[in-house]
């Protein structure tokens, strides 16, 4: 399975944050603490520039033994980095002043230009520092498509759209971005997707998965056995795989598989 995903929507949306940089006095860039180097786009990089905070989200759904791993990682490399619950609001204050002390002259309201790859949480974020629905938010990759200016207090927001890149040099890093929904399931195959997942958990969180599915031991085909584990049957009582695939990828995405990261700093960086 050869996994690319790059919409014109995208392709639209990143002329548009090329033109508006000059109207940007802060870039905020979204990561997610499971994938937090593959879910940073590196066509970023020219953005980066102007003063950057790099905001951690998801931090509840990723292992807390390895976010500390990362911090450590970006704080020796002098990044303005803060970990953010978005939900529950932890690490927003920490965000507000790092976004203030990163133009201390400023005196207007800093323009703040937020972006991420697909479904990293930008909309909730804003949402949040707003106070209100501003953004659209949804499950599904892409539902921010159109430039939005918010006002959140003290700043002026532009919430862009998700935008991954043209051509994933790695496919490793594809099926990461694509197990934490960041590439829509319909482009991928779900199956080799979730056999890819359950190969990296059965080598690193073992445990998780024997508790939440029932299973003493590592099998061959492990969607065969969380398929009659779960009861995910076709007629004839023929274990349903692609259900079985869709529920682990779910387990996963919402947390309950416990927390859990997909890389850690030395793999490539």
């Amino acid at each position: 399975m050869s996994i690319q995903w790059y919409p014109g929507h995208m392709v639209k949306a990143r002329r548009q944050i090329q033109a508006d940089l000059k109207l940007i006095d802060v870039v905020v860039e979204l990561a997610d603490a499971r994938i937090p180097q593959s879910s940073r786009n590196p066509d970023f990089a020219e953005i980066h520039h102007k003063p950057t905070v790099l905001a951690i989200t998801k931090e509840d759904l990723a292992d807390p033994k390895c976010t500390g791993l990362w911090m450590d990682f970006w704080r020796k490399k002098k990044e303005r980095v803060v970990v953010l619950n978005v939900p529950s609001g932890r690490g927003i204050s920490q965000l507000k002043n790092m976004i203030k002390t990163a133009v201390p002259n400023l005196r207007r309201p800093p323009r703040v230009l937020v972006v991420g790859v697909p479904n990293v949480g930008k909309s909730s974020l804003i949402n949040r520092l707003v106070g209100r629905g501003s953004a659209k938010t949804g499950a599904k990759p892409g539902v921010t498509r159109g430039k939005q200016w918010i006002n959140a207090g003290g700043f002026r927001l532009l919430d862009t759209p998700g935008i991954l890149w043209p051509k994933f040099e790695e496919q490793e890093t594809a099926r990461k971005l694509a197990v934490v929904n960041a590439i829509r399931d319909e482009v991928v195959d779900v199956q080799e997707l979730a056999h890819w997942l359950l190969g990296y958990l059965t080598e690193n969180y073992w445990l998780a998965v024997s508790e939440r599915y029932n299973l003493s031991s590592p099998a061959n085909d492990l969607l065969q056995e969380i398929g009659k584990a779960r009861g995910c049957l076709l007629p004839g009582g023929v274990i349903n795989t692609e259900q079985a695939a869709a529920l682990v990828l779910n387990d996963f995405r919402t947390g309950k598989l416990g927390r859990i990261t997909l890389e850690l700093p030395e793999e490539g960086n």
